[in-house]
């Protein structure tokens, strides 16, 4: 063979041979600029409403003066223009040291742009930057969470009370710390209001707080970890309230928790958790027995996670490493040889992966993970923030494993009555949804979308509503009807779509709902139907219905009109909102001094009667003044 021949054929293995190994998550050294600084806390998110994700840092003290405050740095992302994450602190950021020991992004005032709240070490203010939506921010902690010079090590986010916005935990890092409540007032400024609303529970050395559907009663609850026994779980009352709390439920072993995430890693339907403890110490996943069991507690499963454990570990994030649908989990490691990668095998052990399989072997001290696709190709990345020893340079890895095709997966949605009895509505619509990346309560869901049909008097009417996400993997919408689609007596049919950031989508069973039951309408038609007609009670079988009358000339009489269907008929009394044709009985009415009355109305117990429709309208001083209508269906 001819010596060109040769090294042409060699040359690809020459080339191959050069390349660096390719990690599972591999190293891309010098994307990640900024300062060399300890940095407790890092996060993904885009600032600017381009897209893609930017990176900020809290970052925590300089490296040659050992706890002095310092400006957090923020990364703007233009890798897709090939110039990598950009350093535009100075024209993004306030100008102000902080002493930041976690930064978590979301939108405080519902303008549609991520805001950042930083938790600080301290005693010291803790801080909220307001983005103006183009991705530059102003500091107005004092004007949006006041005066609050505490030490804080975590801190999280989620609709509490279920009210539209967001509510702010903070823990204390003081011997006698009490984890801390501040509620939004739907305007992005924050009232402590922990006094009346957690229960009071001292634990010192708070670490982490996390916030999901622990008992599955479709609120959130809140976890508070630290370095300090009896790991805490406060129950929301539904209302944003936590007045009730345990120290039992974690398994014994699991004090000197550094940090917690919750997620269904075994698809039961319920939030299981991994928990980090100090060096020396056992991590352990935490395996949620309430399904099938219908009782909270949790399964210690320390053997769960083969391979590194006992390191001195502080950071969980969940990522479905190899696209199979499971996730993994990823360990920011402070002692190890390289950040951890646990693949899940379906049946609650996660075995970590070495080698190519894995990170890129690097000796640093991890303290915060945080996951997304940086760079749009449908693999995760990974950006992991740096400190308390080593050379405090932050990195990011991008994923080289398959990119992510596997859809949304509903962990629980919940189940409405096949009967309402309230046409007016909301309908309320709740789920629990995760997607191939889970952290800090985020998940990689773009969309959840609820696909409604309302089968009704005039046709069938068709549209959609977004669930919002709630924080701790919760979504919600509450579904009022379209005001011109006659709701009583109609089927509400419904099934939810989640999409996730690569749009890969998934779509759940449709819900169907018979609503039945009284219903005003007409109101507000001024002029001669100057009268109120309203009814309570129950439209079933056996049921009382019990209709009251006001606004009507006082001590007259006059008649309660039944009939088969509604109508609008202009009189030059008053419009007549019932339809004559289809008149059943005229009921003899009356008022007293006030113009007011009531009169109870039996519903028959007659199987046959499921579904009537009769509507009501009150005659005053006949043929003078005229009611609005009432509309009642039997209920089954």
């Amino acid at each position: 063979m001819k010596i060109t021949s040769l090294l042409a054929s060699l040359s690809p293995l020459v080339l191959l041979a050069a390349l660096p190994a390719q990690y599972r998550y591999t190293q891309q050294v010098g994307l990640v600029t900024g300062p060399t600084v300890m940095s407790e806390g890092c996060v993904l998110v885009d600032v600017d409403g381009d897209t893609d994700l930017d990176v900020v840092f809290a970052n925590g003290y300089v490296l040659s003066t050992s706890g002095s405050a310092i400006q957090p740095t923020i990364l703007i992302n233009k890798i897709n223009q090939s110039l990598g994450l950009v350093d535009e602190t100075a024209t993004r950021l306030p100008t102000l040291a902080i002493k930041g020991t976690l930064v978590i992004a979301f939108d405080i005032e519902g303008d549609g742009d991520k805001d950042l709240v930083f938790s600080c070490n301290g005693p010291s203010q803790q801080r909220v930057y307001v983005n103006n939506g183009a991705g530059v921010f102003t500091d107005e902690s004092v004007a949006r969470l006041g005066a609050l010079n505490i030490a804080v090590a975590g801190c999280a986010y989620g609709d509490v009370d279920q009210d539209g916005d967001y509510d702010l935990f903070l823990n204390d890092e003081l011997a006698s710390g009490q984890l801390k409540l501040f509620m939004n007032n739907g305007a992005g400024v924050f009232t402590n209001a922990t006094a009346t609303r957690v229960a009071v529970a001292p634990k010192s050395n708070q670490q982490d707080v996390v916030l999901c559907d622990i008992d599955n009663d479709w609120d959130l609850d809140v976890i508070n970890f630290g370095k300090s026994s009896g790991q805490q779980i406060f129950f929301n009352d539904g209302t944003g309230h936590f007045l009730t709390f345990t120290t039992a439920l974690l398994p014994a072993g699991t004090g000197l928790t550094y940090e917690g995430e919750a997620a269904d890693l075994d698809h039961d339907g319920d939030l299981d958790m991994t928990m980090l403890s100090v060096s020396g110490l056992t991590d352990t996943v935490l395996r949620n027995n309430l399904v099938p069991s219908g009782t909270l507690s949790f399964t210690s499963l320390t053997t769960a996670l083969t391979g590194g454990n006992g390191d001195d570990d502080n950071e969980w994030v969940f990522v479905d490493s190899n696209n199979d649908g499971w996730l993994d989990i990823v360990n920011g490691s402070l002692q190890s040889n390289g950040d951890k990668l646990y693949v899940n095998n379906g049946a609650f052990s996660f075995a970590r992966q070495t080698g190519t399989a894995g990170f890129s072997p690097l000796v640093d001290s991890t303290l915060d993970v945080a996951v997304g696709d940086l760079n749009n190709d449908g693999v995760f990345d990974m950006v992991t923030a740096q400190g308390e020893s080593g050379s405090f340079l932050n990195r990011a890895y991008y994923g080289t494993g398959p990119a992510d095709t596997q859809p949304p997966r509903f962990v629980r949605i919940e189940q409405l009555p096949a009967v309402s009895t309230n046409p007016n509505g909301p309908f309320v619509v709740r789920a629990v949804v995760q997607d191939s990346a889970v952290d800090d309560g985020e998940t990689s869901v773009a969309s959840v979308v609820m696909n409604w049909s309302i089968t009704h008097l005039a046709g069938v009417t068709t549209g959609s509503t977004p669930l919002t996400f709630r924080g701790g993997l919760f979504y919600r919408a509450d579904f009022t009807p379209p005001p011109a689609v006659v709701m009583n007596g109609s089927t509400l049919s419904f099934s939810l779509t989640a999409t996730d950031l690569r749009g890969n989508a998934t779509t759940s069973a449709q819900q169907n709902v018979t609503v039945c039951g009284l219903q005003q309408y007409a109101l507000g038609l001024g002029g001669g139907n100057s009268s109120l007609l309203a009814a309570t009670g129950t439209t079933s079988a056996g049921g009382t219905a019990t209709f009251t009358w006001s606004q009507a000339g006082p001590s007259t009489t006059g008649l309660l009109a039944l009939s088969l269907a509604r109508a609008s008929i202009t009189y030059p009394q008053g419009i007549l909102v019932v339809d004559p044709g289809l008149l059943v009985t005229l009921v003899p009415i009356g008022t007293d001094a006030a113009g007011t009355g009531i009169l109870p109305i039996p519903i028959p117990v007659a199987p046959p009667l499921v579904g009537l429709r009769v509507v009501f309208q009150g005659l005053f001083d006949v043929p003078f003044t005229l009611s609005n209508g009432v509309d009642l269906v039997i209920c089954p």
